[in-house]
């Protein structure tokens, strides 16, 4: 692994995504717009096959370190387990791409490790943590997940690097002079739509100078240069840092792009926008950009452009664009994070004497009795003889969840025959975080590996209590019929 010193005392995120010529830069470089986001309170690691020196460079500035993988087809079976060295349940990874399939991601759940899928087409069944999927207009119902696995749909969780996200935040003012126009086909564009859209706006009189960007994957750059020196209007440029593409874009009332991210890039700087999907992955997100308003077919921009120039169009275009994109993304992310980060550092260990209080106080908390079958607070000498009792019992396993040492929850389950009834309840400190399932399922792990049988888990929650349910529900169990014991409780099972 290479790359700069690392930070310690943090935890690590390993981001996996591939780019290069065929198949575009576009994973990586959202890819590291969430690493920016997260850099200040995370170590992150980008893995990658065979990087060129430009991509290693980029992922330099960002990036802690980075792990050089060997070139490996998804097609081969050791393409699952490429991560299997540097994973466990101490890291955080996030993938993005389409081969990450959803037995990579059992491969990575099956280390221990939290994993954040970065996805945009929906085309296998998921079983990460998270799911984020940036683009707008899309439904839950889209995705095939796991019961824990949370959502993160739309703009508001944008993936754009500081710059555009400091523009979203300024206000917009209407460029003057000349009219310059933005093209930006994404870093490879494989089939050079640019120079086929290039020669159509050189016929345009309305556009008095244009500005051609490319990336380090684009593989026309000859064709494109000798055509342009018979342009003393058009400019060219190659691998521009986030900075100097933020400027640029701020110095062009008007831009053509890709429905990639680069069309949420310039909306989040303010102007005229006009789309043209290049790529069939980028359906959902042409759509969301034309149904929003936020954008405009390509075709539309000889018939529309001069109307758009007048300043009460630009400016409500401008003002349109600001509803989705408010430079607040980092924020909703980061929290995201952190509550992720909670349960990957979560670690279960055996109940001892020292926890007598801990246990008392915990059960005695307003809330825990509030969702308790039975309500009455306990007495602290009956606590005493009951704790006393489950820790010599062989039938009770007794467990207490950590956080940084810092004691977060109480799991308990009482063994009978073949079944175990579990019961668990979070301190008020670390309510309200999400770690319900991630306490359920870390307790499950701690008994199997003492208590290595076949077993069907049971637990019991009160109707009313939601955030248990769902941690039920995430955790993998499954609605059962009531149980006579506990007729007005909902009775979840789960079989090892």
């Amino acid at each position: 692994m290479k790359g700069k010193r690392i930070r310690m005392n943090k935890t690590r995120i390993i981001f996996r995504a591939d780019g290069n010529s065929k198949i575009g830069l576009g994973h990586v470089v959202r890819s590291l717009a969430l690493a920016q986001m997260l850099r200040h309170e995370f170590e992150c690691v980008f893995a990658i096959q065979s990087p060129d020196i430009f991509l290693q460079e980029q992922i330099k500035q960002v990036c802690d370190g980075f792990i050089t993988l060997p070139p490996c087809l998804p097609s081969e079976d050791r393409f699952i387990y490429e991560l299997n060295a540097y994973i466990s349940e101490e890291e955080i990874v996030v993938v993005d791409g389409y081969n990450f399939d959803k037995a990579y991601q059992e491969n990575i759940k099956s280390k221990g490790s939290k994993l954040v899928c970065i996805d945009d087409i929906s085309a296998y069944p998921f079983v990460a943590d998270i799911v984020l999927n940036q683009a707008g207009g899309v439904s839950a119902d889209t995705y095939n997940i796991a019961p824990y696995t949370k959502l993160l749909l739309g703009p508001k969780y944008a993936l754009l690097r500081p710059p555009f996200l400091n523009a979203a935040l300024k206000k917009r003012t209407v460029p003057k002079g000349e009219l310059k126009l933005l093209l930006n086909l994404g870093g490879a564009d494989p089939a050079n739509h640019t120079l086929a859209i290039a020669k159509e706006l050189a016929a345009n009189i309305t556009v008095s100078q244009i500005h051609i960007v490319v990336g380090s994957a684009y593989l026309h750059m000859a064709e494109l240069e000798q055509w342009i020196e018979e342009h003393t209007n058009i400019s060219l440029y190659k691998n521009l840092s986030a900075d100097e593409m933020c400027l640029l874009m701020t110095s062009c009332p008007v831009a053509v792009t890709s429905a990639s991210g680069v069309a949420y890039e310039y909306a989040s700087v303010g102007g005229l926008l006009y789309v043209k999907q290049t790529a069939d992955n980028q359906q959902t997100l042409y759509q969301f950009l034309m149904k929003s308003g936020i954008a405009t077919d390509y075709s539309m921009l000889h018939e529309t452009l001069q109307q758009k120039l007048e300043p009460e169009v630009y400016e409500g275009q401008i003002q349109y664009q600001r509803q989705y994109f408010d430079g607040q993304s980092p924020e909703r992310i980061l929290q995201v994070f952190q509550s992720l980060n909670q349960g990957s550092k979560l670690t279960v260990r055996n109940a001892i004497k020292d926890d007598l209080l801990l246990l008392f106080n915990w059960a005695n908390d307003p809330e825990v009795r509030k969702r308790s079958f039975n309500k009455t607070p306990i007495p602290f000498d009956s606590h005493s003889i009951w704790f006393e009792a489950k820790l010599q019992d062989r039938n009770t396993f007794l467990y207490v969840a950590e956080v940084n040492s810092e004691p977060a929850a109480h799991i308990r389950f009482e063994i009978s025959d073949n079944e175990a009834i579990i019961s668990y309840l979070i301190s008020s400190a670390f309510r309200g975080k999400g770690l319900g399932h991630t306490v359920l399922l870390k307790g499950i792990k701690k008994l199997q590996q003492q208590l290595p049988q076949s077993l069907q888990i049971v637990g019991f929650v009160q109707k009313d209590n939601v955030a248990s349910i769902r941690a039920f529900e995430k955790a993998g169990f499954a609605y059962a019929e009531a149980d006579a014991k506990y007729p007005d409780a909902q009775k979840f099972t789960l079989s090892l």
